[in-house]
């Protein structure tokens, strides 16, 4: 069998057996195809452990993309509010893996509608809504993280005043105080974050 000429057009039905990767001097510094000379479709299995992976410098998998779409992305997760002293807004710190000086958006929202009954006699019936909000766009440079920020919202659940608001909050403790809840509920506190950039 004749050895492979230099634009590889004598190759008839080539199998690989072997991984194919670049040579150690060139991990992350070459490319497949160009934007004039591109590949025309990529396939791909479907099992666990198939699909596309994109690692940062230290080889951790930051996105993981298979069949089923996005699987395992570190650019999006949740996190849990530890509520501030009273005369402090309540807020999260969200931190990520580092992603240049590219501007972004920080979407974030929380779970809405729980129910809350006081701990005072009256057992008044509350329904709680947790509003998240963050800056948008986020701007500056080497960005790895943002704050997320919430304002409560209860409204009476029942009786005479069912649906009308209680007020709004920027601390739970404060609310707490004020309308006798118990301690946030695990759902509330919840926030859940998702980055994105700007084509």
């Amino acid at each position: 069998m004749a050895d492979a000429n230099d634009s590889l057009s004598n190759l008839v039905d080539t199998e690989i057996n072997k991984t194919l990767r670049p040579g150690s001097a060139y991990d992350a510094g070459i490319d497949l195809g160009t934007s004039s000379r591109r590949w025309r479709r990529l396939y791909l299995g479907k099992d666990s452990g198939d699909g596309i992976l994109l690692h940062d410098s230290s080889s951790n998998t930051i996105w993981e993309l298979d069949y089923r779409g996005i699987t395992r992305c570190k650019f999006e997760g949740a996190a849990t509010l530890t509520p501030a002293a009273v005369g402090t807004p309540d807020s999260v710190a969200i931190t990520f893996p580092g992603v240049g000086d590219d501007n972004f958006y920080a979407l974030v929202t929380g779970n809405g509608g729980i129910l809350v009954t006081d701990t005072t006699p009256q057992r008044t019936q509350y329904r709680l809504y947790a509003e998240w909000h963050a800056p948008k766009p986020v701007v500056g440079v080497l960005h790895n993280s943002f704050t997320a920020w919430v304002i409560y919202h209860a409204y009476f659940e029942s009786g005479a005043n069912a649906n009308t608001s209680a007020g709004t909050w920027n601390n739970y403790n404060k609310m707490k105080a004020q309308l006798s809840l118990p301690a946030i509920p695990a759902d509330l506190a919840r926030v859940y974050w998702k980055v994105l950039w700007s084509l």
